[in-house]
């Protein structure tokens, strides 16, 4: 990612009355962008989702961790060592279910009790634990783990879309940040033509060339003008702090737009190339797998069918075979022979009679797996429109600032031919000040349709999911 230049940081931080005018600034949208992709605090949060997303994946894989335990149990009365127990060992769970164990006993004692009976030198003991009937297929840990992966996945489309959502919230401010100075400047030059007329009408009426009526209306006219200046002036002010907001630096330091920075003016704007009915088709095709509100679905979709199976699995009866190798000494074993020698092993086993539980809580997964494809279709199908609206707009947009722009032509053709024939005696202030303010609608229409062109262009990006992308979503 390219460094900003470091301008722009002394630019916010310093008030403009130690900056001269050509030090000023203009702030695009780029750098806009820079500033919440490095610094925002919800850009951190997404990370944090992230980081929440890899954390739950590694406490499930300590589910298959191996672990060591270690059990005494002694007792002494009446000077007498009634027992002592002592067992300790190793277990290592496996993916397919099955669990290895290897140990040692250590039992002594006048009251033992004769089941606990072992060799002098204690008994060593390997064997294994392995689910016949529930728990073959699929188990809680092994459940547990596939959801975590998914967990992970559902993660970064939320981040992506949790970005998706803000810098499309941020270029929307910035867009009104940037109509508002523009309107302002339409403004201020009304009012010093205004300003100009009525100076020259006083100049004319105290040579006795205008009536008295003339140099009221004008000053009339620049009063007005000067009250939609100073309303312009606050809507400008206002949406300099909105977009404020979205300004941040490192540590979490909130940064304020001054008047070291501007807006790009009518002129300076970057128009985006509109977005063409091949792309659009692109983005549409694109939907349903890319945008990560549809992933999220998705990611859930599949955690509820690892849950399905899991509960399915509860349907069957449990079944555990347990067997256990022993030997007094494992060095001088034969282990050709061993299985049919010394060993201990059993069986497990429950079924509840009607199983109602179980059924109960597979039907109520499934109803979530089939409201959550209904939720998925209705999402989608919201979307499409969205980002079809967004583009309609888009190429709406894109005829009326055509249209506007000649109409501006036509009405400043229409002021100049005015203010020649005032100039001549043919003409009146009422008309040229009537004209004016048709030049001054249509520019504020044209810089209003300028605006919204351009947050529509990219509401069709952020519509089909894609005016934030990570790296890893990609991989």
């Amino acid at each position: 990612m390219k460094k900003l230049p470091i301008i722009y940081f002394i630019l916010i931080f310093f008030p403009s009355t130690l900056i001269s005018q050509d030090e000023i600034r203009i702030f695009h949208e780029e750098e806009l962008i820079w500033f919440i992709e490095n610094f925002h605090p919800m850009s951190q949060q997404g990370e944090i989702l992230i980081n929440q997303g890899e954390s739950t994946l590694q406490k499930a894989r300590g589910s298959f961790d191996p672990y060591i335990y270690a059990d005494l149990d002694q007792k002494f009365f009446d000077n007498k060592d009634y027992y002592s127990l002592f067992g300790a060992g190793l277990k290592v769970p496996t993916w397919y279910g099955i669990e290895i164990k290897a140990g040692y006993d250590q039992n002594t004692g006048v009251f033992l009790n004769p089941e606990n009976n072992v060799p002098s030198d204690g008994l060593w003991y390997a064997g294994i634990s392995v689910p016949i009937g529930q728990g073959l297929f699929i188990d809680e840990r092994r459940a547990t783990l596939k959801q975590a992966k998914l967990f992970v996945g559902a993660s970064l489309a939320e981040q992506q879309s949790l970005m998706n959502n803000l810098y499309f919230d941020a270029i929307k401010q910035y867009w009104k940040w940037v109509a508002a100075y523009n309107k302002l400047l339409v403004y201020e030059e009304s009012v010093d033509l205004a300003m100009e007329r009525f100076e020259a009408l006083k100049r004319n009426y105290a040579l006795g060339d205008r009536p008295a009526i003339d140099t009221l209306e004008a000053f009339i006219l620049v009063q007005n003008r000067e009250i939609f200046r100073n309303e312009l002036q606050l809507e400008y002010q206002n949406t300099s702090l909105e977009l404020s907001n979205y300004l941040w630096f490192e540590n979490n330091i909130p940064l304020e737009i001054t008047d070291s920075l501007r807006p790009p003016t009518y002129d300076e704007i970057r128009y985006r190339e509109a977005i063409s009915a091949f792309r659009l088709e692109s983005y549409l095709n694109k939907l349903a797998e890319m945008h990560p509100e549809l992933q999220i679905y998705q990611f859930k979709q599949a955690s509820l069918e690892v849950e399905n199976r899991l509960k399915a699995e509860a349907l069957k009866p449990k079944l555990n075979v347990n067997y256990n190798f022993l030997s007094q000494d494992p060095s001088q074993t034969d282990f050709n022979t061993f299985p049919l020698q010394n060993y201990k092993w059993g069986l497990e086993f429950s079924f509840p009679i009607f199983n109602r539980k179980q059924r109960g809580e597979l039907q109520l997964n499934e109803l979530k797996i089939q409201e959550t494809e209904l939720e998925q279709i209705q999402k989608l199908l919201v979307l499409e429109n969205k980002v079809r609206s967004y583009y309609n707009e888009q190429a709406m947009l894109e005829k009326q600032i055509d249209l506007y722009s000649l109409t501006v032509n036509n009405y400043s053709s229409l002021l100049n031919g005015e203010r020649k024939k005032f100039s001549i005696g043919e003409s009146s202030l009422f008309l040229v000040n009537s004209r004016e303010n048709g030049v001054i609608d249509a520019r504020l229409k044209l810089i209003d349709l300028m605006a919204k062109y351009n947050v529509a262009q990219v509401a069709v990006v952020w519509a089909s999911g894609s005016l934030y992308e990570r790296k890893e979503l990609d991989e």
